[in-house]
């Protein structure tokens, strides 16, 4: 899709940023002052997380005049109708996929994020026998009876249909899936794609010495992708963390999964997705963690 496609998509959100300020405004005349401004700064914030969203299918697009955004969870910032708006885009295949993933990998993420070992490996050898659709116990693995004993649902047997089911495999508690589910999706690639991942996935990746320093690096300076092999595909699914703050301190923060270029060109919305404010930069940010 060309810029000027990407560029309406802006122009359209902001618009309708505006006739929403104007009919929350027209109800305050009728309804309390306090509670219409609340709803009117709610609906400001949506507007804004919506046209930062398509500001990032902009930056991404192969077809930017300028250099492309990078979609390795860095920040882009702008301002719109006196908010500040921070983007964060991270390719779906910088994190972990729970359909392709390998249990190798899985594991050290678990064992990277301070999870105890055994449980490390009752999950990730659980994971396998979860989505593949026999009753065959793999190495390490858990099928119905495992479970059974556990007092849980037995596994599903087919791919995962989202993150949160997650939840269900063998060994994964509350916890355990707080910490984890950052990292995950469903809409990656087979290998995790390392010039995008988040630094702790990043760093439990099989790599050779010094890449995730280089990666890292690279990522902080605001330059160019390291020069290191990638081991994984870009993908053109993104997940593009938006949060927007008022000089009042009121802030929204959003989660907008996306598909680029979409059905026609057009930038195709998967799901929205609530997220705490501030969640972002501890989750994606090296300093941060």
């Amino acid at each position: 899709m060309k810029r000027q496609g990407y560029a309406l998509l802006v122009v359209v959100a902001v618009l309708g940023a505006l006739s929403v300020a104007a009919g929350v405004a027209a109800l305050a005349a009728q309804t309390s002052t306090a509670g219409a401004r609340a709803d009117l700064d709610q609906a400001r914030y949506r507007a804004a997380i919506e046209a930062g969203a398509a500001r990032a299918a902009i930056g991404l697009s192969r077809d930017a005049e300028n250099e492309p955004w990078i979609a390795d969870g860095r920040a882009y910032r702008f301002e719109l109708d006196g908010l500040d708006v921070t983007i964060r885009p991270l390719a779906e295949s910088g994190r972990f996929d729970l359909n392709q993933g390998d249990s190798e990998t899985l594991q050290r993420l678990l064992v990277a994020l301070d999870i105890d070992r055994r449980d490390a490996l009752t999950i990730s050898g659980a994971l396998p026998d979860w989505r593949d659709g026999d009753d065959d116990r793999s190495q390490n693995g858990a099928e119905a009876p495992a479970y059974r004993s556990s007092g849980t649902p037995p596994p599903a047997n087919r791919p995962f249909l989202a993150v949160e089911e997650f939840r269900r495999v063998l060994g994964v508690t509350a916890d355990i899936y707080e910490a984890a589910v950052p990292y995950l999706t469903i809409d990656g690639t087979q290998s995790v794609a390392a010039h995008y991942a988040p630094p702790t996935l990043l760093a439990s990746l099989d790599r050779p010495g010094g890449d995730a320093q280089r990666i890292l690096a690279a990522r902080q300076s605001g330059g160019a992708l390291a020069e290191v092999d990638d081991g994984g595909e870009t993908g053109n699914r993104y997940a593009i963390f938006v949060e927007v703050e008022s000089p009042s301190g009121g802030a929204l923060a959003r989660i907008i999964t996306v598909i680029l270029p979409g059905e026609n060109g057009v930038m195709d919305v998967l799901r929205r997705t609530p997220v705490a404010v501030g969640e972002a930069q501890r989750f994606l940010e090296p300093d941060a963690n």
